[in-house]
């Protein structure tokens, strides 16, 4: 009697196992978010290596990064 219900526990914990990690739900989220973050890496890269050619240009791109910042946190708001 013991092993059958110990071999039942284990069948149906198996079973919501299977279940909690075939599930698919927010993985577009996930991905979406990861390639925010690589893209936001990249223009900082870009930010990093431009100012060191010159300065102006690494000024210029995050001017131009703030304005769009403002810009879409403006049009959230209103």
């Amino acid at each position: 009697m013991g092993y059958r219900f110990m071999g039942w526990c284990a069948s149906h914990a198996m079973e919501g196992w299977r279940r909690l990690t075939s599930d698919q739900r927010g993985q577009g989220t996930v991905e979406y978010v990861g390639i925010v973050v690589m893209v936001a890496l990249l223009v900082s890269a870009v930010g990093v290596v431009a100012s060191k050619w010159g300065g102006d240009i690494g000024a210029k791109l995050k001017d131009g990064l703030v304005k769009a910042i403002k810009k879409l946190v403006a049009q959230l708001v209103t």
